[in-house]
């Protein structure tokens, strides 16, 4: 089966009650669903690459993942930003079904989306990059 960083990193979070405390269950493959309650966290695999050393039966990948902390208010989203910081960054063990050799925070950026309409609040968007070295299981030829 195809390794799921992504979904490792989710399933991980979802057991930090510093992270369900402030978003309960709201984290989002890629898209932030139509009318979904605020704070909630996107998170999306950019890519990745394989590590040039392959032991045993499961080789090293590492990925790039954006996780964007989305609220209507700046402190919420800069406030779960600095929540998932804390249980991530150097962090190795389990993620979910992945096993994470070693992560790392590359960047942190902030934005501001005006709303759509003139009603709504705006988007506070703290997004941070994540490099999570994971094992993945190389391929066998018969």
């Amino acid at each position: 089966s195809m390794a799921d960083i992504g979904l490792g990193l989710r399933t991980y979070l979802l057991t930090k009650s510093a992270i369900t405390d402030l978003v309960g269950t709201r984290v989002y493959p890629s898209v932030l669903p139509q009318n979904a309650d605020l704070p909630a966290i996107v998170y999306d695999v950019m890519g990745g690459s394989p590590d040039d050393v392959l032991t045993g039966s499961s080789g090293s990948y590492r990925a790039l993942i954006d996780v964007e902390c989305i609220s209507t208010n700046h402190i919420d989203s800069n406030d779960l930003a600095e929540q998932i910081r804390l249980v991530t960054q150097g962090y190795f063990g389990a993620m979910g079904g992945e096993q994470c050799n070693a992560c790392r925070l590359l960047s942190r950026l902030e934005d501001y989306q005006p709303p759509i309409d003139g009603s709504d609040l705006g988007r506070h968007v703290v997004a941070i990059t994540l490099e999570i070295t994971h094992n993945q299981t190389i391929p066998t030829y018969l």
